[in-house]
């Protein structure tokens, strides 16, 4: 395939990773693009679920030719696999892979000449779960109203509350942030707002593999808390 015109990419699984990693990456002074809508030096692009950007993988990965182009996934309920689909994606294109991801995210190319590609398994390349088990680690350990949002949803659960199991920490999440200055905003407006806060270790981790795969060098941030 001839590769296209433009930034290079990093590929997620809908509008919320979207833009919770536009605002992540903004607080770290990386300034990206939504794809589509707003250029940035990395276009941000929505694909709309994970079987669809696994799907996806190796026609982003030809059409980039020799940018660098990125894919976040949540693990959900099993890391082992999901990177087993993705290892049998890459292997397609001949980039060779680990057996295990690696905790600090992949980051593979064909031979020498070829470009970078890079795969982040959310939260952290370690466990299983998803981008709001993620957000949960930009929540401060001394925030009182965390544990008494997953009691509150606890609660919640046992008289009827429907969500599923394996969404228990998303349930938590909006809760929390319904009881904030402004209810109820979106992971990314809360994150510029800085209802969450942008440095964890998971976040700084998630950041130097995304500077790392796409050559961006670190810069003093404005501001900085």
């Amino acid at each position: 395939m001839t590769a296209t015109i433009g930034a290079p990419t990093l590929h997620v699984e809908g509008p919320e990773d979207q833009h919770t990693i536009l605002h992540l990456l903004l607080r770290h002074n990386i300034a990206c693009g939504l794809a589509g809508k707003s250029p940035g030096i990395v276009d941000i692009n929505p694909v709309g679920g994970a079987p669809a950007l696994l799907d996806s993988m190796v026609d982003a990965i030809e059409l980039a030719g020799s940018r660098p182009v990125g894919f976040v996934l949540d693990a959900d309920n099993s890391l082992e696999s999901r990177w087993r689909a993705v290892r049998d994606r890459l292997a397609r294109v001949c980039i060779p892979t680990p057996d295990v991801p690696p905790t600090a995210g992949f980051i593979g190319r064909l031979g020498n000449a070829g470009a970078r590609t890079g795969v982040w398994l959310m939260p952290d390349n370690s466990d299983r779960g998803a981008i709001e088990h993620f957000l949960d680690t930009l929540v401060g350990e001394d925030d009182a109203l965390r544990p008494h949002a997953r009691n509150a949803t606890q609660q919640a659960k046992k008289l009827g509350a429907a969500f599923s199991d394996s969404d228990a920490v998303k349930a938590e999440l909006h809760t929390w942030l319904a009881w904030q200055k402004e209810p109820g905003l979106r992971y990314g407006v809360a994150i510029k707002e800085k209802y969450f806060a942008h440095d964890s270790e998971a976040a700084i981790a998630f950041v130097t593999w995304f500077r790392t795969l796409y050559g961006i060098a670190e810069l003093p941030l404005p501001g900085a808390e």
